[in-house]
């Protein structure tokens, strides 16, 4: 992997969690009855999220759309065989019910998320 393509992996990563992170602060300022700061952090995580998609684009990420659904598959397929068990198991065994809560749903919601790329996939076939 050249040097550039480690970079764009980086932005990309760290474009993407401010993106989420920016919505969570909405989340909190409005919340506080705050409604122009939230706005104003809607409207960066709009932009990190164009810078994301940019950076998403130049690593070649984003394929056929056949190609996507197969990868999408994939990843959640992983999600639910082995990193959301393990994640859970570890929550559970150093008692974090909050983390224990937030992977099972995600866990639950990613059986969903695989059903329906497989079955746009066969659809798509």
């Amino acid at each position: 992997m050249s040097r550039t393509d480690g970079n764009l992996k980086i932005a990309f990563a760290n474009e993407s969690q401010t993106n989420i992170e920016y919505l969570a602060y909405a989340h909190k300022a409005m919340d506080d009855g705050l409604m122009e700061i939230a706005q104003l952090f809607r409207e960066a995580a709009g932009a990190e999220i164009v810078h994301a998609l940019s950076h998403l684009q130049a690593m070649g990420v984003v394929r056929t759309t056949k190609e996507n659904l197969e990868e999408a598959s994939e990843g959640e397929d992983l999600e639910i065989s082995s990193m959301y068990p393990k994640f859970i198991e570890e929550a559970i065994s150093e008692g974090r019910e909050e983390a224990v809560k937030s992977f099972t749903i995600a866990f639950e919601r990613e059986k969903h998320h695989r059903a329906m790329f497989r079955q746009a996939l066969r659809q798509l076939k």
